[in-house]
């Protein structure tokens, strides 16, 4: 068993992948799969997923805010905010409040949300401290410098705010009607 294993990790060590590594978005994915890792075992303690914990801050941030709005900065479609949200509220770690206007609630951490949040926090910082000791204290900057260009302009590629601009012209383009038209929203 132990030299099929090595067979098979000799093998894939000899496959090239040169073409890819020359490319941002796979280098850029690989990373992805190693924060996302790393930031899920990290959590894990907790029973709380990156998204949760994006919620959490968020809220903890701007107390009051609106689910429209949450879903809106976070990226998340509004019916997939939801179940998020119904879980936490559920866990006890966040609450809906009513607001004037009945169609709206505002969002609230509670004081387990705020107390889950502050130890959360602490292992975030771990696992930032990991991310720095695989790039370095310069390259971490420099990734964050380069990664907030993507953070607050998420706007599809096919979305622009000139209405003029058409559709792209693939098959299935049905699917992202919804998005495209949400992106003038922004």
């Amino acid at each position: 068993m132990r030299r099929l294993l090595t067979q098979e990790t000799d093998a894939r060590s000899r496959i090239r992948i040169d073409g890819l590594t020359s490319r941002a978005g796979y280098l850029i994915r690989q990373a992805q799969l190693w924060v996302f890792e790393d930031f899920n075992a990290t959590l894990a303690p907790l029973d709380i997923r990156p998204s949760q914990y994006s919620i959490l801050v968020v809220i903890r941030d701007n107390p009051g805010l609106s689910q429209m709005a949450l879903s809106e900065v976070l990226g998340i479609g509004r019916s997939a905010i939801i179940p998020p949200l119904d879980e936490l509220q559920s866990r006890g770690l966040l609450e809906r409040l009513p607001t004037s206007d009945r169609r709206t609630h505002s969002l609230h951490l509670t004081g387990a949300g705020i107390a889950l949040l502050e130890q959360a926090e602490s292992l975030v910082q771990e696992h930032e401290r990991r991310l720095m000791d695989k790039v370095g204290p310069q390259g971490h900057q420099q990734l964050l410098q380069v990664l907030k260009v993507f953070g607050r302009n998420r706007r599809a590629p096919w979305c622009s705010r000139d209405r003029t601009r058409s559709w792209p012209e693939t098959p299935g383009r049905h699917r992202h009607r919804r998005r495209r038209r949400n992106c003038w929203r922004r």
